[in-house]
């Protein structure tokens, strides 16, 4: 057997050619003990077929070569593959202990091969505890989906999996966890498989990738790096098109020519010890040195502020009924588009109306135009006086100007107040009073007991199991006794009640909720974050980033190592719907023509899988500046400016007529058609890009 080492000693590569033909082991090193995670024959690890559809058929070998090679310590094998196709593979480490692997395919027959695919099989145990991460696509089989909409599940039987387009996968990567032996005394192994991005144009200049997935069979899960070629839960060539809509896809195959060479790198990285449900944080590690991420930045943190803020400004209504606030869709700002809601306000998730005032209130308190610190605190006030319902700490959650009427939210044809939703806005109430509070001003007469009377609600309203229903009835009474990540942002309000109040009831109430969280989601990851996104009930990253953003908040009161150990877990958990990548899209297409970056940009959730700008960029910088992780401040910032993408500078741009606007879809791979963005605005676009840019101004010094 010819061998290698990693740099670091612990892990190891092997290959020979015996009686019984070429071996390819993988394994690690410690305590004198090896362990083989991969032990296989060539012949397993490698799938060719011709024909629709695709197939994974056992290859015959012939003329098998391996040996030793370069200055960088390395292997070479060589084979001829079922008598058509030649396979060259390079196995080296670098210096961070990956293994790189460098293929190529070459036709050596003397015919085209007709509607090829290709690629590699990597059988991994199934052990115990197994879970199979996709990033954006499958979170240990996405238990919290919604069964009657259609997303990502590796499917019943063997043979079945999910396997999807390079350019679908923030990070080009599958990565499998399992254990050996009993859970008290077993071993945790994890192992990922990465895709270097690489793609070929055809004449019409339609870009093709190669493909990435996992296939379960009857012993474990095989980690799958195709040609091209697609399955969605078990179903060959076929992918997510829209919300819950798929279509088959034949683009993945390949008409292989005589003398032609299809060429791919990967990497592949293994470790033991890790903790059961955190591998994906060994996937995120390894991404941002392996891909070296640069996204975008096409406009200043002050350029931003400034469109921003003119779209602010056109969302800002008032009336003779008194009411005030920013309206959720300025349908004048997108032309010849009619009207899809009348206009309203709406308060949390996609409307954000107090965050909206808080931006006001900051702009004004900075450059001292008191008609916007009045605009704020109108905003606020006006929310204040006509939310509240029957239940004192319940508040409603939508505003018809049209009609004069606050209405709630629906949900299972009832009508409903979100956990989310109310959490969101308390927690900007609380922001609005501690930003006046900072500045010397009063805080308004009503704003502290609203922020008092709310907290007193989420100290005595979660759910047996600790954690709060998605949404209460308008009764008071949990709509839902699922458990879910929906209601993280009440434990956030909690926190900052305690900031504006100082009821460290409120403080040990959002401890505990946190814990409770923890336990439900992060500390095995069996039920990963899930149900934040209203409309999706599936796993999604703003699950994931209100963990985060919660454990941030009490690390930032409490400065308590657990708190920043979780809030490193989240972060690490969101980072996986962050493109580390930059695809390239169809001649042709928008995304092509303005050179349109992805990197940075993070996806939405198992459901849609777009981008948006939904993200904690200064939340996450800021973090990896108090903590001393660079890799978070970095990715902060970068994601912060590559949201500066899409934004209009002039009336036209990205089909808007206000400066300012900006889509909340982007479309980087084939869901919502590939290349474009979409013109749907709501003001949660204005509202979180505008937050941040503000904050990263003031840090800033601008």
């Amino acid at each position: 057997m010819h061998a290698i080492v990693s740099r670091d000693g612990r892990k190891l590569a092997e290959a020979g050619v015996d009686a019984a033909g070429c071996r390819l082991r993988l394994g690690l090193r410690g305590g004198g003990e090896e362990a083989w995670l991969l032990d296989e024959p060539l012949e397993r690890l490698l799938t060719f077929s011709e024909g629709t559809p695709w197939q994974t058929a056992a290859v015959s070998l012939e003329d098998v070569y391996v040996c030793s090679s370069g200055e960088e310590p390395g292997l070479r094998i060589s084979a001829v593959v079922n008598g058509l196709l030649r396979i060259k593979l390079e196995l080296t480490y670098d210096d961070q202990s990956l293994l790189r692997l460098q293929v190529s395919w070459t036709n050596i027959s003397a015919r085209t091969l007709p509607d090829a695919a290709l690629g590699l099989l990597l059988p991994l145990p199934k052990g115990e505890q197994s879970k199979v991460t996709i990033p954006h696509m499958l979170y240990n089989d996405n238990p919290s989906s919604d069964p009657q909409r259609i997303v990502p599940k590796l499917g019943r039987g063997p043979g079945r999996g999910v396997i999807c387009e390079e350019h679908r996968l923030p990070i080009p990567g599958v990565n499998v966890e399992w254990q050996e032996g009993l859970e008290s005394v077993g071993t945790s192994y994890c192992f990922t498989l990465f895709s270097i991005p690489s793609c070929s144009e055809t004449e019409e200049g339609t870009v093709r990738y190669g493909s990435l997935g996992a296939i379960e069979e009857e012993n474990g899960i095989v980690a799958a790096a195709l040609s091209g070629v697609v399955m969605f839960n078990g179903e060959k060539d076929v992918v997510c098109t829209a919300k819950s809509r798929t279509d088959s896809w034949r683009g993945g195959y390949q008409n292989l020519a005589p003398g032609e060479t299809l060429a791919k790198d990967y990497a592949l990285d293994w470790s033991e010890g890790v903790r059961p449900g955190r591998g994906f944080r060994e996937m995120v590690r390894q991404a941002l040195h392996l891909y070296d991420p640069h996204g975008a930045e096409p406009l200043s943190t002050e350029e931003i502020v400034r469109l921003k803020t003119n779209a602010l400004d056109g969302r800002w209504r008032s009336g003779g009924r008194g009411e005030a606030g920013y309206v959720k869709f300025a349908p004048e700002a997108v032309p010849g588009r009619a009207p899809k809601h009348p206009p309203h306000f709406m308060y949390g998730w996609t409307g954000q109306g107090l965050k909206l005032a808080w931006c006001d209130l900051t702009l004004g308190l900075r450059r001292g135009e008191e008609q916007r610190i009045t605009k704020a605190v109108q905003a606020a006030d006006f929310y204040l006086h006509g939310s509240r319902t029957e239940v004192p700490g319940l508040r409603r959650g939508m505003y018809d100007l049209a009609e004069g009427r606050w209405d709630h939210f629906r949900w299972n044809g009832e009508e409903v107040v979100p956990s989310r939703a109310l959490g969101e806005t308390i927690a900007d109430l609380a922001d609005l009073a501690l930003l006046l509070r900072g500045h010397g001003r009063e805080i308004p007469a009503g704003w502290t007991e609203a922020v008092c009377e709310a907290a007193d609600w989420f100290r005595r309203s979660r759910l047996p199991s600790g954690v709060y229903p998605a949404a209460w009835r308008t009764d008071g009474t949990p709509a839902d006794s699922m458990v879910t990540a929906a209601g993280l942002p009440c434990t956030i309000a909690l926190a900052k009640a305690y900031r504006v109040g100082g009821d460290a009831a409120d403080l040990i109430a959002a401890e505990a909720g946190l814990r409770s969280y923890y336990e439900a989601h992060a500390a095995s990851f069996d039920r990963p974050f899930a149900r934040s996104t209203l409309d999706a009930r599936c796993e999604d990253k703003e699950a994931g980033m209100y963990f985060f953003l919660a454990a941030y908040e009490l690390y930032t009161l409490t400065g308590r190592d657990e708190y920043r150990e979780w809030a490193e877990i989240g972060a690490d958990w969101i980072l996986t719907f962050v493109f580390h990548w930059n695809p390239v899209y169809d001649r042709g297409t928008p995304f092509r023509d303005q050179n349109f970056l992805a990197a940075g940009w993070p996806g939405v959730s198992v459901q849609n899988h777009h981008l948006d700008v939904y993200f904690p960029t200064y939340e996450l910088w800021k973090f990896g500046r108090m903590t001393g992780r660079p890799d978070y401040e970095r990715i902060g910032r970068m994601s912060f400016g590559a949201m500066g993408q899409g934004i209009c500078t002039q009336p036209g741009e990205y089909g808007f007529s206000r400066a300012g606007e900006q889509g909340e879809g982007f479309f980087q791979t084939n869901w919502n058609g590939r290349g474009h963005s979409n013109t749907w605005n709501p003001s949660w676009v204005i509202a979180l890009v505008l937050q941040n840019a503000l904050r990263f101004r003031e840090e800033e010094g601008g």
